[in-house]
This record gives C-alpha cells, sequence and structure tokens, in this order.
C-alpha cells in the first residue's frame, strides 16, 4: 500500500478507535481495522497510479491491484490480529497495526510494479 496508504490507514484506524471509540472490543478493534484498510485500498490505487509509477488508471489495473491488494491484506490482517489477539502486543492496537503495514508494504510493492503498472505498450500508448 505504501506510506501514503499507511498514512490514510492509520488515520482512519486512530478516528475510529480513539476518536469516535467505537472500538470497545477487540473483534471491533479488527472490525475498524479492517474499514481503514478498505479506505486506504481505494485512496492508494489512485495515488500509486498518478504518482509512483506514473501509469494510467484502467479498469483491468484495478482488478490486478485489488487481487494484490487482498494478498498484502491476509499478511497485514493476519499478522495485526495475531499480533493483537495472541501476541504481546494485545493492548497496543497500533503498534500491531504498523508491524502488519510493514510486512505487507515490502510484499505489495513488489508485486504492485511488477503486475499492475508496468509499462504495456498496447494499452498505455492508446491513452
Amino acid at each position: 500500500m505504501g506510506f501514503a496508504g499507511f498514512l490514510v490507514d492509520i488515520g482512519v484506524m486512530s478516528g475510529l478507535v480513539y476518536g469516535l471509540d467505537v472500538a470497545d472490543t477487540r473483534s471491533e478493534v479488527v472490525a475498524c481495522r479492517v474499514v481503514a484498510w478498505v479506505v486506504a485500498i481505494m485512496s492508494t490505487y489512485f495515488v500509486n497510479a498518478r504518482f509512483t509509477f506514473g501509469a494510467s488508471i484502467r479498469h483491468s489495473r484495478f482488478i490486478n491491484y485489488l487481487f494484490i491488494q487482498a494478498i498484502g491484506a491476509a499478511i497485514n490482517l493476519g499478522s495485526f490480529t495475531l499480533l493483537l489477539v495472541a501476541g504481546p502486543i494485545q493492548d497496543r492496537p497500533l503498534i500491531a497495526m504498523v508491524a502488519g503495514n510493514v510486512l505487507a508494504m515490502i510484499n505489495n510493492f513488489l508485486l504492485v510494479r511488477t503486475f499492475v503498472y508496468r509499462y504495456h505498450p498496447e494499452v498505455d500508448d492508446q491513452a
């Protein structure tokens, strides 16, 4: 997802958990985390297309992006949930979130660069 996505992600998560105080149980914290991730994914697709990779925004690229981000979500949300539920930082959701984001960020950048925003002459030269 990258740094911009991380900022959106942590901003939405912090707003839900601490600002709106809608997370009284661990399952509600995890639900807030999922909402934050979805908002971040939608915003980062456009940021990555325009600024990171200088690529056109295409429906097919968005589908590939969502698929790769789903893999990243499994890494991100899975490690977050494990750390929050069974790990040593059960009372620190933002630390667990940072750990999950870092692992997923590395994975996502490599996959997105390779499978979403690489140059496609047959598509990119038509834009």
